[in-house]
C-alpha cells in the first residue's frame, strides 16, 4: 500500500516522562519508505528530521514538518539516509510526512513543547530523551557502509587495536537496550535493519574454539551432547578475550532465543552457525568465555585477560566476561557454577584496600585502585551473589563515592586524557570524561541497587530526584557534552569532552557507552511489559497504584527502570518512575487532582510498552437514605403531627382577640 492516504501512525512506547522520544512508531504504509521515529523537540532549537527509502538514489524527496513552512525538497542522493534540520517556533505535535517520487510516503510524530511553560524536571526529561534519540542517529548514520547487505559493522579503534567487533557489538545493544531489536517489524522500527546487520556482522565473524574440560569443570553445558560438544564460538577480533565477552552482549540483548542465523554467514566458522539459534550461539560463547578464564596462578585464577584460556588475567578484562555471564543468565543461558567458585579466587587476590579503607581492583597484582576497576569489582561481586551490606560491598562503593569528583584519587594513575577534559569544571579525568569508566561504575551501582553516594555532590531537583544520586550526575553530564545533536551529522559523544578509555578515543565506541549509561536496564531489556489493575474506581481526590511486571521471555528483569505516563483523562500528563525489583515489579502511586472522569495509563521502558489501563474518578454521590432511615424520617413526622393535634385539643378553639 502507498500513498498519503495509506499513512498510520501508532504511536507505541517511550523512554521518559512527557516523552515521544524512542519510541518504536509508525505502522509504515509503506516498506519502500522508512522515518525516524516518534521524538520530542523543543520551540525554538533545531532537530534533525529524517528517513530513508528502498527506492533508487535520483528518486525525489519531500519533506513536510506538518506546520505550514516550506517543504525540504530535493534529489535522494542517499537513499539510507534523507535528512535535514527544522526548527519549529511554536508548540503542538506535527506531523512530519517524507514522500517519495510523489506517491509513497510514512509519517512520524513531533512533540514540540515550549521551554518557558516547563518545569525544570519536565524540561531535563525532555534534554534526556533528545539526547537519547540524537545518540542512537550517530550510531545509525555511522555504520560502515550502511547499505551493505548482509551484514554492517561500526569503525575499528581510531588507534588500530582491532576492536571492531566489541565497538559493532555495543553499538547494537545500544540500540537492543532502547527497544529496537532485531525481531521488531522492519516496517515499523527504522533501527531493527542495522541491528539485525549488526548481529549478521557478529555472527560472520565467530570462530570455533575446541573446549575442553578444565581443572575447575566442564564448561561444555547447554548445548546438545553431539559431535559438536566441544565447539565453543569466540570472536576473531584481537583482543579475543575482550571481544568475545563483548559479543556475547549483543546475542544476549537480542530478546531473541528462537530465531534463527540465516544462510550465507559464518565466514570464519564454516557457515557452522547457519541454521542454529540465537540462544544456542549464546551458550557456545558463554561456554567460551567460561574456558578461557585462567586455570591456575596465585594472582590469576578465575580472571580473565586479552587472550583465552592463557593463564593471565586483568582487573578491566574481567569485567567484560562478568557481564557477559550476568547478561547471558538474565537471557535463559546456563553458566556453570564454577565459574562464580573460580572467579571469587581471583577477586579475593587482586581486590586492593588503599589507606583510606576503601577497596578497589587492581590491574593484575595490588599496588593501587582504580576507578574503572571499581565498578568491575562490584560487577563480579554480583555474580559472586555477595548481599548489598556485605563489607566488600559498602568499602567499593564508598571507593566510587570518595574518588567521584577527584582527580588520581590515592595515587592511581589511570585516566582518560590530561588535562581533565574540556566541558567539566568538577569533573574526574578517571569518572566523568571517561566513558569506560562510567560505564563499569554504572553497571556496578546498577545491579545493586545504590541510588546515592555522599562524594557525588549533586544538589536535589529538580523535582523529586534527591541529593547525590549518582546517576542523574552521570545524565547532567551527558545532557552536557553530547556534540553537534541538532546537525545531520552529529549527535556523538567523543573527545575532547568524552574519551573511550586511556587508550583509545573511538567516537562509536564512547557514544555507544553513553547511549548504554542513558538506558533503562542494568542488564537486558525486557521482552514483555505488563501493567494491572486493569480497571479501577474510586471516590475525587484519592490514590491509586498502579504495578507493572517486565519480563525477558518469561523471567523477571530485575534493575530495569519503568516510566509511567497518564496520557489521556483528567490526569493526563502525570508521570513518574519505578525501578523493578527481583520479581520484576515496579509500582507507581499517583494521587487525583484533575477532579471526576476516566484516566488511561501505560508504562513503558524504551522503545517498549505496556497494555493500557484506566482509573474512573467519581464524585461522591448525594445522600439517599435507607429504608431504615426512611422509617425513622416517617415515624418522626408522624409523631410531630400528633402532637401538633394533641395540643390543638388541649387548647381548645383558637378565637380573636
Amino acid at each position: 500500500m502507498t500513498g498519503l492516504a495509506a499513512r498510520k501512525l501508532a504511536v507505541l512506547g517511550c523512554t521518559a516522562m512527557l516523552a515521544l522520544t524512542a519510541c518504536v512508531s509508525l505502522a509504515f504504509a509503506s516498506a519502500t519508505v522508512r522515518v525516524m521515529p516518534n521524538r520530542d523537540a523543543l520551540k525554538g532549537t533545531a532537530i534533525v528530521v529524517w528517513g530513508n527509502t528502498t527506492l533508487a538514489n535520483g528518486s525525489t524527496f519531500d519533506i513536510d514538518f506538518g506546520d505550514a513552512t516550506a517543504h525540504a525538497t530535493g534529489t535522494v542522493t542517499d537513499n539510507t539516509y534523507i535528512a535535514t534540520t527544522h526548527t519549529y517556533n511554536t508548540a503542538g505535535n506535527f506531523i512530519v510526512t517524507l514522500t517519495i517520487n510523489g506517491t509513497d510516503s510514512e509519517t512520524a510524530t513531533v512533540k514540540v513543547s515550549d521551554p518557558a511553560l516547563l518545569s525544570a524536571f519536565d524540561l531535563r526529561n525532555i534534554k534526556i530523551n533528545m539526547a537519547i534519540e540524537d545518540g542512537l542517529r550517530f550510531l545509525y548514520f555511522n555504520q560502515v557502509n550502511r547499505s551493505s547487505t548482509p551484514t554492517t559493522q561500526w569503525h575499528d579503534s581510531g588507534g588500530g587495536l582491532g576492536y571492531g567487533i566489541s565497538y559493532t557489538s555495543l553499538a547494537v545493544l545500544a540500540f537492543e537496550n532502547h527497544g529496537h531489536v532485531a525481531t521488531n517489524d522492519p516496517n515499523k522500527d527504522i533501527y531493527q535493519d542495522v541491528v539485525q546487520r549488526g548481529l549478521n556482522f557478529i555472527f560472520d565473524r565467530l570462530s570455533i574454539v575446541t573446549l575442553t574440560s578444565e581443572p575447575a569443570g566442564d564448561p561444555r553445558v547447554g548445548v546438545p551432547n553431539d559431535a559438536d560438544l566441544s565447539k565453543g564460538l569466540g570472536s576473531t577480533s584481537f583482543p579475543a578475550g575482550y571481544s568475545t565477552s563483548v559479543a556475547a552482549l549483543a546475542v544476549a540483548g537480542a530478546n531473541a532465543p528462537t530465531r534463527t542465523v540465516a544462510a550465507g554467514l559464518g565466514v570464519n566458522n564454516s557457515n557452522f552457525v547457519v541454521g542454529k539459534t540465537y540462544a544456542e550461539i549464546l551458550q557456545r560463547q558463554i561456554n567460551t568465555v567460561v574456558w578461557g578464564a585462567a586455570d591456575s596462578g596465585a594472582t590469576t585464577e578465575g580472571g580473565f585477560r586479552y587472550g583465552l584460556d592463557d593463564n593471565q588475567s586483568d582487573g578491566s578484562a574481567i569485567g567484560w566476561a562478568v557481564l557477559a555471564m550476568l547478561d547471558a543468565t538474565a537471557a535463559g543461558a546456563t553458566v556453570p557454577a564454577f565459574a562464580a567458585t573460580e572467579l571469587a579466587k581471583v577477586i579475593a587476590a587482586t581486590t586492593c584496600t588503599p589507606a583510606n579503607g576503601d577497596q578497589s581492583l587492581a590491574y593484575t597484582t595490588c599496588g593501587q585502585g582504580n576507578f574503572l576497576r571499581t565498578g568491575v569489582l562490584l560487577q563480579a561481586l554480583k555474580f559472586m551473589n555477595v548481599a548489598a551490606n556485605d563489607s566488600r560491598v559498602t568499602k567499593a562503593t564508598s571507593y566510587l563515592s570518595n574518588a567521584w569528583n577527584v582527580f588520581h584519587p590515592n595515587g592511581e594513575s589511570f585516566s582518560c586524557s590530561t588535562p581533565i577534559p574540556v566541558g567539566t569544571t568538577t569533573g574526574s579525568a578517571n569518572n566523568k570524561g571517561c566513558a569506560y569508566a562510567m560505564f563499569q561504575a554504572f553497571k556496578g551501582l546498577k545491579l545493586y541497587g545504590i541510588q546515592t553516594l555522599p562524594g557525588v555532590g549533586r544538589a536535589a531537583g529538580p523535582g523529586a530526584i534527591v541529593a547525590n544520586d549518582w546517576y542523574e550526575d552521570y545524565r547532567d553530564y551527558l545532557i552536557q557534552n553530547q556534540q553537534n545533536p541538532n546537525t545531520t551529522s552529529g549527535g556523538q559523544w567523543a573527545p575532547n569532552q568524552m574519551f573511550w578509555s586511556c587508550c583509545d578515543t573511538n567516537t562509536d565506541g564512547i557514544t555507544a557507552l553513553a547511549e548504554l549509561i542513558l538506558s533503562p536496564v542494568a542488564l537486558i531489556a525486557p521482552t514483555t511489559l505488563t501493567l494491572a489493575p486493569l480497571t479501577d474506581t474510586n471516590p475525587v481526590g484519592g490514590q491509586h497504584t498502579v504495578t507493572a511486571t517486565a519480563l525477558n521471555n518469561g523471567q523477571p528483569v530485575a534493575g530495569a527502570t519503568i516510566t509511567f505516563t497518564v496520557t489521556a483523562g483528567p490526569n493526563q500528563g502525570t508521570t513518574g518512575q519505578a525501578v523493578t525489583d527481583a520479581n520484576g515489579n515496579a509500582s507507581f502511586i499517583y494521587t487525583d487532582s484533575g477532579g471526576a472522569g476516566t484516566d488511561t495509563i501505560v508504562a513503558s521502558i524504551g522503545a517498549l510498552t505496556s497494555n493500557e489501563v484506566t482509573k474512573t474518578w467519581q464524585n461522591e454521590p448525594t445522600s439517599v437514605p435507607t429504608l431504615s432511615e426512611w422509617a425513622q424520617i416517617l415515624m418522626m413526622t408522624l409523631l410531630a403531627l400528633v402532637g401538633l393535634w394533641a395540643l390543638r385539643r388541649r387548647g381548645g378553639p383558637i378565637s380573636p382577640a
